[in-house]
């Protein structure tokens, strides 16, 4: 399953990333304008999931590309404000 989460940088939903690839085999499409709170997440052959976290550094207010991410996604997540 490949799931979209909005706001990924935020307290909620990167404990949530961190939970869903240490227990899941699942894909995640993390967008944020930030990504400090995941950016451990996302060093390459640190983890056991390399390669099934993807960070989108997106201002969902004026980018087009997040209907895309949306589209390809099974399942959303939106945790921003």
């Amino acid at each position: 399953m490949t799931i979209c989460m909005i706001g990924a940088g935020g307290f909620i939903v990167s404990h949530l990333c961190e939970r869903l690839m240490s227990e899941t085999p699942h894909t995640v499409l993390a967008v944020d304008v930030y990504n400090n709170k995941i950016k451990h997440l996302l060093e390459p052959d640190s983890f056991p999931w390399n390669g099934r976290i993807r960070f989108h550094r997106l201002n969902i207010k004026n980018d087009s590309h997040l209907e895309g991410l949306i589209k390809c996604s099974d399942l959303v997540i939106c945790l921003c404000w």
